[in-house]
């Protein structure tokens, strides 16, 4: 029986607003959302100018992008939680704030990264983006300092072509060696990633709220590995609409990560 934690990991995947919420208060109770949610705090020691007024930070926001295809743009950035982002694009003699199609946070070599799907076609617009550009703006600024910067931005971001995303390969079975395990197998990750990880959802307690609910998990891999054994969770006390598990890879390769949309996770009833 899996040992009812005080407070969840914060890192590693997506949740109903309600229970990050809870969780996030519960992180943020213990001093560990600095520590273990990955965030890479923005700098925040430049001059402080008169109150509200603080100095906006140019290339303050590490990130690079890539286009997909002909709408579709991916950017790959530093997070800071304090601040709220949103993608930009330059399209003739200006510039427009692009829609988001898709996110999610992912570990990069050790680092937390935040990957962004944006469509430069909403709108039916016509003209593809020649830059990119990432903008963070301070959420509640009330509360913190006038040296803390208001607003953050990437450099502007010269799009790579569709081919630096890597591949993920496809998990090809999951099997099981016992009653309480899984061992889930996939085909060798093409093009030498720097970084496999095998994305497991599963339940996970959080006494924070009191219940059981689905949470991903990334787990480090042997870049040539093809295979790893993985513990089910099996407590009396998992809701039945909680207890599948699911299983897909994520590669990264040259600070780039696989295209999020062809993850197609198997799952599995414990």
């Amino acid at each position: 029986m899996l040992t009812k934690r005080l407070c969840v990991d914060v890192t590693g995947g997506c949740m109903p607003s309600r229970i990050a919420a809870a969780i996030a208060t519960c992180a943020l109770s213990l001093g560990a959302l600095a520590s273990n949610a990955g965030v890479a705090t923005a700098a925040s020691s430049s001059p402080a100018g008169p109150a509200g007024d603080a100095p906006s930070l140019r290339s303050a926001i590490t990130a690079r992008a890539a286009a997909i295809d002909r709408c579709s743009y991916r950017t790959v950035r530093s997070h800071d939680s304090r601040y709220a982002y949103f993608v930009s694009g330059a399209v003739g003699g200006g510039t427009r704030k692009l829609k988001i199609q898709a996110e999610d946070e992912v570990r990069v070599s050790g680092d937390w990264r935040k990957v962004t799907q944006v469509d430069a076609c909403a709108g039916e617009q016509e003209q593809r983006p020649t830059m990119l550009r990432v903008t963070g703006k301070l959420e509640n600024p009330e509360h913190y300092d006038p040296s803390v910067p208001r607003t953050l931005h990437s450099d502007a971001l010269k799009p790579a072509a569709a081919s630096v995303i890597p591949k993920a390969p496809a998990i090809t079975s999951i099997d099981r060696p016992g009653a309480d395990a899984v061992r889930v197998t996939w085909k060798p990750a093409a093009d030498h990633p720097d970084q496999v990880l095998l994305m497991e959802r599963k339940p996970f307690y959080s006494s924070a709220i009191g219940l059981w609910h689905p949470y991903t998990f990334p787990r480090d891999v042997q870049v040539r590995a093809t295979s790893l054994d993985r513990k089910l969770e099996r407590d009396s006390d998992i809701p039945p609409a909680a207890r599948t598990h699911a299983y897909w890879i994520r590669v990264v390769k040259d600070g780039f990560v696989s295209d999020l949309r062809a993850e197609k996770p198997l799952t599995i009833e414990p």
